[in-house]
């Protein structure tokens, strides 16, 4: 049994390791940490409390913990400073740094430091300065593409991945907004239209009702993922059972709607419907020096 006094509220638990961290910590990241098992939800009916102890055994194992691990690595010299530990997400994915997922992405923070004009005991010179041309060969997302922009320097990226460049073009193009909000009004009411046309909608709707009461009986969260974190339930075979469990009801689903799980071909985009036609006729596009221009056969047949 957990004295009161040990227990905080969502509130009280952010402003306790607001201080305890020396960095903000929302209300948000305290329901992230209950959300997803890191620490144990107590209380119900709107009177959500964590233990003040599972807030210290958290915080006690994150702090410091990596950087004592990979200073055993790498050596004692190590600047841990550039691992910018402290910034939050929201920080680390700034504006456009948010728009793909890139799994191989570094943070705009560490471009910043070695191009900006600050110095510091590690960096003792700076060697870059607006106007300056900076080519990334090894482009990847485009981060050092954007943080060269903003320092007012031009930049190149070069990348062997087609849709590297592409996310990375997409974050650097300088956009008429009149034009992007058009285009995005245009494809919003083709897919309103395409969807009011078939059965996607009634489908989806019954589906995700069906895994609501599914989900809430077997996966209720926080209470699985906390005991998924305590090792009480082993994932993959829980996992795996229920979705068997699941799979009829699924194929139900699927059946009674008439949906079609695969394309008859590679080049037929949403199907042969007349709704998948004319949806895909509108949704067409080549680059545009202003935004994009929808065009009406693109080496796709609309028969």
């Amino acid at each position: 049994m957990i004295a009161t006094d040990e227990l905080l509220t969502i509130k009280e638990a952010s402003e306790w390791a607001t201080k305890h961290t020396g960095k903000t910590v929302t209300t948000a990241n305290i329901s992230y940490l209950i959300q997803y098992g890191r620490i144990k939800k107590i209380g119900d009916n709107g009177s959500t409390q964590v233990s003040k102890q599972d807030l210290i055994n958290y915080y006690k194992s994150y702090n410091g913990h990596r950087e004592v691990s990979w200073k055993d690595q790498l050596g004692s010299d190590l600047n841990w400073a550039l691992s910018f530990d402290q910034y939050k997400e929201a920080e680390t994915t700034k504006h456009v740094h948010r728009l793909h997922p890139y799994k191989g992405k570094f943070i705009p923070q560490l471009v910043e430091y070695f191009l900006d004009s600050k110095t510091d005991k590690f960096k003792t010179e700076t060697y870059f300065k607006k106007g300056d041309i900076v080519l990334d060969p090894f482009s990847g997302s485009g981060t050092t593409m954007v943080q060269a922009c903003e320092l007012g320097m031009n930049a190149i990226g070069i990348d062997v991945s087609a849709f590297n460049a592409l996310i990375g073009n997409c974050k650097v193009t300088i956009y008429n907004l009149v034009d992007v909000q058009t285009e995005i009004s245009r494809i919003t009411k083709a897919l309103k239209e395409f969807l009011t046309n078939s059965h996607t909608l009634e489908f989806e709707e019954k589906l995700l009702r069906a895994l609501y009461e599914f989900n809430n009986e077997f996966f209720p969260v926080p209470e699985y993922k906390y005991k998924l974190r305590q090792g009480e339930i082993d994932e993959a075979q829980f996992g795996a059972e229920k979705e068997k469990e699941f799979l009829p009801s699924y194929n139900k689903l699927v059946k009674q709607y008439s949906i079609k799980l695969r394309q008859d071909k590679a080049d037929n985009l949403f199907g042969r419907s007349p709704a998948g036609r004319a949806f895909r006729y509108n949704l067409l596009f080549v680059p545009h020096k202003r935004i994009f221009t929808s065009i009406p056969n693109a080496n796709y047949s609309l028969n």
